[in-house]
């Protein structure tokens, strides 16, 4: 089993290991001004953009659990899934923006 810490890497780094295509980050995405807990290289936001947009399947600019859950194939436990959300998911409305996200991202690494 992995560790939550792998996990969560997992996530925000998963352009290194993609073998799907890229999906395309929307344009409203692509162009947002995002501010972060720490500084980030414009490389690190895109890959964050990307990830967010990966995991997005709805396209609603949200990440909820049954997305985080289907991009990792069943992969991740129930506790890493909800420790996940715990950290990430700051104002508890059961769903991850992208501002949540990079802030989450930025201060993994």
């Amino acid at each position: 089993m992995k560790s939550f810490r792998a996990v969560s890497l997992a996530l925000v780094l998963l352009s290194g290991a993609r073998s799907d295509p890229l999906i395309q980050i929307p344009p409203h995405i692509q162009t947002m001004e995002l501010s972060t807990p720490k500084p980030v290289t414009e490389a690190q936001m895109q890959e964050f953009k990307q990830d967010f947009v990966d995991v997005d399947f709805n396209k609603d600019d949200q990440m909820d659990a049954q997305e985080v859950r289907a991009h990792f194939k069943g992969g991740i436990s129930d506790v890493e899934l909800f420790q996940f959300f715990l950290d990430s998911d700051t104002d508890r409305s059961g769903d991850v923006s992208l501002q949540e996200y990079v802030d989450y991202a930025a201060m993994l690494g």
